[in-house]
């Protein structure tokens, strides 16, 4: 064979520049036709500065001689070939044709391939490290096989495809459809089962399986196909594809209305706990079962699809949903909101101002406080309140905020002293219940006016100067002082009038005058009738009257002279005194000659009367008399005067 010469220019540039070739090399079929290729390399030309495109001088493989070479110097004639290859050039390189690939005749085929060109450099280009060689996958089947652990039920779906002859072993990758929507491809390693044919080349028996568990499924009907190819560079291209007949449907379970064995009001549960159960109205497939969520989260401990409630004061109206559920989701569901309706006996509360049931009302602008309480555990939903007093109903009451209890104030002050009994009435509207907590209250209320004082059926009320009565000494009755109003009533009153006194146990005092007992002594004495309370607070507790006592004139009469007998010229004086109520007249005369001497017109209660006869002589002897005079009576007082 004719090698060519080797140019050192070439050759230095051809180490220092990339390779003028590039191998081209695919999977070859067998007992097909198909082509190697060296790809001139442009770069490696412009390097080198050369402008032609250079030839191939030779193939060879891993043998040798070279299967085709070329026969004319300098690369430019016809090529010479052996085992039937023959060899073409294209603008891009030289191109060898293998017309029909083979692993026994007239070699395996599956070697290296090389390719030399006509550059002046005896340098090998590889074009294929080794050709692939393959043979298409003859009767590739696939089947589906549905995996149940249970009648009814589905784990997996697994996929199976086989071929009875492939070269080499195959490959598999295995595609899903769900309701003929787009394919894509189950990313789940297969399981591979090859054996080899009996025979020369080497065929293989191949089988490929996928195991898809039906959480990767999900819901839908689904199919399944697969490409089944020998294992070489982009097999897959090589091939169809191949379609599972059987279509496997997958549902998701569906919760029915749930039921609840406890009495339901308007929406909520008669009492603080209830049972209710769900179930399935479709079981699915996979089959399902139920299951209780509250908010994003399972109930823990359900099982059956019984769900036990119970109110919880923290979260008293809980949103619960009932799911139907499998391996491939959740199905279709019913929402549950547990509201609880109760009142428990015994729950309601009403207390006074700091325990205390007995108010004294000193102030009238002092405010009672009571308040009604339900423990928030003991009743929902929130409860009506109202008041009543004495049956009389009355609505001044305002919400109080406490975190644990429903709180109601009222706010009294009777207008009198007295028994009150206040009434809480405490209603759960949903259900009907009512409560009533009764409290019975003292109210102490000092009177409001003092005492009267009454006397000869006149009355006498307060401190006043203008109280005053007028009786006659010698009187003989009654005087009664009483308190009016208030509750309870007064404890104790007194009256006195000098040093008469007289004490009564609650509201009433009275003082009898008996005879002699009022006398001139006790004209201008005050008389007082003082009472007390309970409250402490009486502040106008007290009633006074003057009393003004008449009586007949209390006459004295003397004269200057401790003897009653004169001497002729002496000038004696007289005097005369009256003490009376109204205030007296006096009069001074002489008896024997009815002379009247001196007077006095009463204008004092006191009064005196003085007179002088001077000087005296034996005719001024006589009887001389004294007189005081009101309209009480009249007294006299004489005398008797001798002059010698």
């Amino acid at each position: 064979m004719y090698r060519p010469r080797v140019f050192p220019l070439l050759l230095l540039l051809s180490t220092l520049c990339p390779s003028f070739v590039k191998p081209d090399c695919r999977p070859a079929e067998e007992g097909q036709e198909t082509t190697l290729t060296c790809t001139v390399n442009t770069e490696a030309l412009a390097c080198s500065g050369i402008s032609s495109i250079p030839t191939i001088l030779e193939w060879t493989v891993n043998k040798p001689a070279p299967v085709i070479a070329c026969d004319f110097y300098g690369c430019g004639g016809d090529y010479s070939s052996r085992y039937g290859f023959y060899a073409t050039i294209s603008n891009s390189g030289l191109i060898l044709t293998i017309s029909n690939v083979s692993r026994t005749v007239p070699f395996n085929m599956e070697t290296r391939w090389i390719c030399t060109p006509c550059t002046g450099s005896s340098t090998e280009v590889t074009a294929c490290s080794q050709l692939e060689v393959y043979a298409k996958p003859e009767n590739p089947s696939c089947t589906v096989r549905e995996n149940t652990a249970v009648p009814g039920d589905i784990e997996s779906v697994t996929v199976s495809c086989s071929t009875t002859k492939v070269y080499p072993k195959a490959k598999c990758s295995f595609q899903l459809e769900t309701n003929r929507g787009l394919s894509v491809t189950i990313k789940i390693d297969p399981a591979y089962n090859h054996t080899e044919r009996t025979g020369t080349p080497v065929y293989y028996r191949s089988e490929c399986s996928v195991d898809v568990p039906v959480v990767e499924l999900g819901e839908g009907t689904h199919s399944f196909r697969a490409f089944i190819y020998p294992d070489v560079t982009d097999g897959i291209d090589l091939v169809n594809e191949t379609t599972a007949s059987t279509t496997v449907t997958l549902t998701l379970p569906g919760a029915s209305s749930y039921t609840c064995y406890t009495e339901m009001i308007q929406g909520y549960f008669n009492g603080k706990s209830a049972r209710c159960t769900c179930s399935l109205t479709s079981d699915g497939y996979p089959k399902g079962q139920v299951q209780w969520y509250r908010g994003s989260q399972i109930v823990p401990g359900v099982s059956g699809g019984v769900l036990d409630l119970s109110f919880d004061s923290s979260n008293p109206e809980q949103v619960y949903t009932c799911k139907g559920v499998s391996a491939i989701g959740k199905g279709s569901n019913r929402t549950l909101t547990a509201k609880f309706a109760f009142f428990e006996q015994e729950a309601l509360a009403l207390n006074s101002a700091n325990n205390n049931n007995t108010f004294d009302l000193c102030d009238d602008s002092n405010q009672i406080h009571f308040v009604c309480t339900v423990l928030k555990d003991n009743v929902y939903p929130a409860p009506t309140f109202s008041f009543s007093q004495t049956n009389i109903l009355f609505d001044n009451s305002h919400e109080r905020q406490n975190g644990s209890y429903y709180l109601r104030q009222v706010d009294l002050r009777p207008d009198v002293g007295g028994i009150y009994q206040v009434i809480c009435t405490v209603t759960n509207t949903i259900i009907g219940e009512t409560q009533r907590k009764e409290i019975s209250l003292t109210f102490r209320k000092p009177p409001s006016l003092p005492p009267k004082i009454t006397i000869t059926g006149k009355t006498y009320q307060g401190v006043n100067a203008l109280n005053r009565i007028t009786l006659a000494a010698g009187y003989t009755g009654d005087m009664t002082c009483r308190v009016e109003g208030g509750y309870p009533k007064a404890h104790t009153t007194q009256l006195t009038c000098g040093s008469l006194n007289a004490t009564g146990t609650e509201n009433v005092a009275t003082l009898t005058f008996q005879a002699g007992q009022l006398n001139k002594d006790m004209d201008r004495t005050e008389c007082r009738c003082k009472s007390q309370h309970v409250t402490g607070c009486y502040y106008n507790k007290e009633t006074s009257l003057t009393l003004d006592v008449t009586y007949v004139p209390v006459v004295t009469f003397t004269h200057d002279s401790a003897s009653s007998e004169f001497n002729e010229g002496d000038s004696p004086t007289f005097i005369c005194t009256a003490q009376g109520n109204p205030p007296p007249n006096m009069n001074l005369t002489r008896k024997r000659t009815s002379q009247q001497l001196a007077n006095v017109q009463g204008n004092l209660k006191t009064a005196e009367l003085t007179h002088t006869v001077d000087p005296l002589d034996c005719l001024d002897t006589d009887v001389y008399v004294c007189i005081g005079q009101n309209n009480q009576g009249v007294t006299t007082k004489e005398s008797i005067v001798g002059v010698k």
